[in-house]
């Protein structure tokens, strides 16, 4: 089965606590996670961590993971030379 994590609007080290639970218990429920940041406008290098972060747990523990991006926040990830 899949999941779906979603967030919307800003994606900052504030979400971050939230964020990592999230997506620990969609990790323990799923075998297949969308992380959906299509909503999301606004994003900081704190939650580029937690969604690389997550990219490595996911492939460590045998699980899928794909991303769905807004615009701005696939702009600024290829800006800085991120793919996920």
């Amino acid at each position: 089965m899949t999941g779906t994590i979603t967030f919307r609007d800003e994606l900052t080290i504030n979400q971050i606590k939230d964020g990592i639970n999230k997506f620990r218990d969609a990790a323990s429920r799923w075998n297949e996670l969308i992380i959906d940041i299509t909503g999301v406008e606004k994003i900081d290098v704190a939650a580029v961590q937690m969604l690389v972060a997550a990219k490595k747990e996911c492939l460590g523990i045998e699980k899928r993971l794909a991303f769905r991006m807004s615009d701005a926040v696939s702009s600024m990830m290829s800006m800085i030379g991120i793919q996920l």
